[in-house]
């Protein structure tokens, strides 16, 4: 596992927080348990179970509580990370891993995002109830957004990887094939949610950027085009790396354990939100300036 290689090969796409931060101790929780039998799944379900025991302590509320709950989801934060990183490792890569990674994220977002508006309530906090729900669904949506073009510039400029990612008709195709018919029913949720997510990641796109698909099915990649697509869209990836599940989960346990959940919500529903805007705009015309520039000289398809 070579950390220093992967951060180098990492910093265009990841935030600092996940780069300097969670990036180091998760290879280091790695190298702990690389020639152990723990598998890439187990610390999936470790992941969940750290998420879901911050929840219970922002539930309990008292002060020691909030502390104990940043911290066990931040830490919840980094196994989501580790989990990746020991799959690669182990080479034990697969679809239903992906797919667990992304039930583990919905379920401590699910038992966070609930533990803070019951706090919220027993608190006094009524307004931070009503503002939550775009706060939070606003998070979504951003957090949609930069799973999917930071899979686009993985995809566009290094052209000796394979897309992690799979489409929603190669979901649909491995939900009916008999290996997973006969697998235990925690697959088969798995691979609902993660095909879900597809779904609902895909057609977010379509809405706000519905060229930016094109990227990932049309284009004949190159060492110049790397470049070209580089030169396009490096500045939206640095909008999308700020509203990334890092600093997010960083963010989200700090204000925790210092009992202002309330101020975390207005600097998601406020600063955040505007980034976003912003970041859709730019891509949406780095987008359309790169298929342009591929167009042109006879890289996309059909062109």
């Amino acid at each position: 596992m070579p950390p220093l290689a992967d951060v180098l090969k990492s910093r265009e796409v990841e935030d600092p927080v996940n780069l300097w931060l969670h990036r180091p101790l998760a290879y280091a929780f790695c190298w702990l348990v690389y020639r152990t039998s723990m598998t890439p799944n187990q610390v999936t379900l470790i992941a969940i179970f750290l998420g879901v025991a911050a929840a219970a302590c922002w539930f309990d509320g008292s002060p020691a509580a909030m502390i104990w709950g940043g911290v066990l989801l931040w830490s919840s934060a980094i196994m989501d990370g580790a989990d990746g990183i020991l799959a690669r490792a182990k080479r034990m890569q697969s679809a239903f891993g992906r797919a667990l990674d992304g039930l583990a994220d919905w379920l401590v977002g699910l038992s966070s995002v609930v533990a803070c508006l019951y706090h919220l309530f027993a608190t006094g906090e009524r307004l931070m109830l009503v503002l939550a729900i775009p706060a939070f669904a606003a998070t979504i949506l951003q957090f949609n957004s930069y799973d999917f073009y930071k899979e686009v510039f993985v995809h566009m400029t290094r052209i000796d990887k394979q897309r992690e990612g799979h489409t929603i008709g190669e979901l649909s195709l491995l939900r009916e094939s008999e290996e997973v018919r006969h697998s235990p029913w925690y697959t088969r949720l798995s691979l609902f949610f993660y095909a879900d997510f597809t779904r609902a990641q895909d057609a977010l796109v379509r809405f706000t950027n519905p060229r930016a698909k094109r990227l990932l099915s049309e284009v004949r990649r190159s060492p110049h085009s790397a470049d070209v697509y580089r030169t396009h869209n490096r500045l939206p990836m640095q909008f999308w790396k700020a509203l990334s599940t890092a600093p997010h989960a960083y963010l989200f346990s700090i204000f925790g354990m210092f009992d202002r959940l309330d101020l975390y919500l207005w600097l998601r529903l406020t600063v955040m939100t505007v980034a976003a805007v912003l970041a859709i705009l730019l891509q949406r015309r780095a987008t359309a300036r790169t298929l342009a520039a591929f167009e042109a000289v006879g890289w996309v398809a059909g062109s």
